[in-house]
């Protein structure tokens, strides 16, 4: 990537690094549901880190907006189902409300 590119290569490990985190943590509370509520805090700040990486416009608003989207759309319930477990992206989805709405 040349340097003139909004998505430098830093930026593009961050956003793996940001997601793979995300996911492990999902896949600790898929499997052990008791863990949710020590876990919460950080599957929301992976989670909304990874999309202030890759919106620069991002708002709590947009936010809602996705995870909303993931509750009607099955692309992105199988995405993070597949990644890390099925229901993972029903606890995602939890989580972000619970924190936005805070």
């Amino acid at each position: 990537m040349s340097e003139k590119s909004q998505f430098t290569e830093a930026k593009y490990n961050k956003m793996k690094q940001t997601e793979a985190d995300l996911v492990r943590n999902l896949q600790e509370v898929v499997k052990d549901p008791a863990k949710e509520a020590a876990l919460s805090d950080a599957i929301f700040k992976n989670h909304q880190h990874w999309l202030q990486i890759v919106m620069p416009n991002y708002s709590t608003k947009i936010h809602l907006g996705i995870v909303n989207a993931y509750d009607n759309d099955t692309r992105y319930q199988s995405y993070y189902d597949d990644k890390a477990g099925k229901g993972a992206t029903k606890i995602l989805s939890r989580i972000v409300k619970k924190h936005l709405d805070k």
